[in-house]
């Protein structure tokens, strides 16, 4: 089996605006606290060929994953469904689109990318050689919170007692304890890494403004630094409710964090380099689908009724474009209530007769040997993925969220509690809420990954 990785630079200029962290916050980039990087991998057996890209943004919308995923394709040499394309959702990157509000996408910066990200395939490609494959999954606690049930936002946590590496969280449980690494080798020297783990990148919250690719990027750019020539993928897990212990707080604590928490992380990579056990890789395989999950009913008439009453708001006297009003709700404030304004209209504008939009979510499975890459479009939640795993018991599986979309899939218990995750969250992507999602993409996951299998 032969394998190739390449690196690219797609940090954006200064002045581009932000992703994440709420509407109309208009977070334009004043720093660069480190560069941006596509990275590629590109593995091949006999006649089979994939490849997979890892970019650090942090999330592509359905249309612009297509785009590169194409540019890729025609560069290695092979077809679009087997490119598995995933982004390492550091909110320290600049917006692309797909969700309201959320910071305005750069046509400069989007025009640019498929052809920046496609300086790593060539690299990749120049670089196939004979490879082995190893495999390491190594405790990781005290890494991660559950922002659901653990103070996951960290607002008022103790900074302190957070930055120390033995702190744990109250309930490691509803967090992903375990880091997954994967090693290439060959000629018996290190050439690829890959590591996975469910956590959003966000330690630097929404009071700075600076690019880099949060603490997963700075392990990556760790790694590379410490084993010369190697190229480090990361890939999130099922990370939609889990969130680093510190985060959203002011930027000097911001930045003591994410130096503290990138090292206590890289530290375990390393140990998984260490502790990496050959797997028997001697095939390859990828299947893309895209499957339509079932949303709520709603129709034309109940559209038409939400807009005319968000349009109310911003109709009364005295009225000014100022988005986070401290007397509201965090959910009410007029930013959330013009990105609610905007998701709809834009489903409204979607609709053909009484049928609305039912966009498809990806899913894509890539294999390598006994190794598993499961991924989907959305960001499941931890309790989702443990459900998927526990069906595939005899794998090395790896799920990996933000592949060829945008958005969460909520666990059952998030229904009741979590109205962010399960309502506004599709609206300013401009979809329909999803209604049974939690029953149903695990159940599409596990039918997929025994037919990759």
């Amino acid at each position: 089996m032969k394998a190739g990785f390449g690196k690219s630079d797609i940090t954006p200029r200064l002045g581009v605006q932000l992703a994440g962290y709420g509407p109309y916050r208009n977070r334009a980039a004043t720093e660069i606290l480190a560069p941006l990087h596509a990275r590629v991998m590109i593995v091949e057996e006999k006649r089979q060929r994939v490849v997979l890209v890892s970019l650090e943004l942090c999330g592509l919308p359905r249309d612009l994953d297509t785009r590169i995923r194409e540019v890729v394709a025609r560069k290695a040499k092979c077809e679009a469904h087997q490119v598995m394309l995933s982004v390492t959702h550091t909110h320290s990157a600049p917006a692309v689109g797909g969700m309201e509000g959320w910071g305005e996408a750069d046509a400069m910066y989007v025009e640019t990318l498929p052809a920046r990200v496609e300086a790593a395939v060539v690299e990749a490609m120049g670089h196939r050689e004979v490879v082995e494959f190893g495999w390491a999954e190594l405790p990781c606690e005290g890494i991660a919170v559950n922002r659901e049930t653990d103070s996951g936002f960290a607002l008022e946590a103790n900074f302190k007692e957070r930055m120390k590496a033995t702190w744990r969280p109250d309930h490691p449980e509803m967090t992903d304890p375990t880091l997954r690494v994967v090693t290439v080798k060959a000629r018996g020297k290190l050439v690829g890494v890959i590591h996975h783990f469910g956590c959003h990148a966000v330690v630097y919250g929404e009071k700075t403004n600076a690019i880099h690719g949060d603490f997963v990027g700075e392990a990556s750019r760790a790694i590379e630094s410490t084993h010369n020539g190697v190229v480090a993928l990361f890939l999130p897990g099922a990370l939609g409710d889990i969130n680093p212990k510190l985060n959203h707080r002011i930027p000097s604590e911001s930045k003591r964090a994410l130096a503290a928490i990138s090292r206590q992380y890289t530290r375990v990579i390393e140990r998984g380099l260490k502790h990496a056990s050959p797997i028997d890789a001697t095939d390859v395989g990828s299947i893309r689908r895209e499957v339509r999950f079932t949303r709520k009913p709603w129709n034309r008439a109940l559209l038409e009724r939400q807009i005319r009453k968000l349009e109310r708001i911003f109709a009364v006297e005295g009225i000014t474009d100022f988005p986070h009003n401290r007397e509201k709700t965090a959910m009410s404030t007029n930013g959330m209530e013009m990105a609610r304004l905007q998701g709809l209209r834009k489903i409204l504008t979607e609709c053909r007769g009484k049928r609305t939009p039912n966009p498809p979510v990806a899913l894509h499975g890539l294999q390598i040997g006994p190794l598993v890459l499961l991924g989907c479009g959305l960001e499941p939640y931890q309790q989702m993925g443990r459900a998927v795993l526990a069906e595939l018991p005899d794998r090395q599986i790896c799920l990996v969220s933000l592949v060829g979309g945008m958005g969460y899939a909520t666990d059952q218990a998030a229904l009741t509690r979590a109205p962010y995750a399960t309502e506004f969250i599709p609206l300013i992507c401009g979809e329909i809420p999803f209604a049974k999602i939690q029953h149903e993409l695990p159940r599409e996951l596990i039918k997929l990954a025994r037919r990759l299998i």
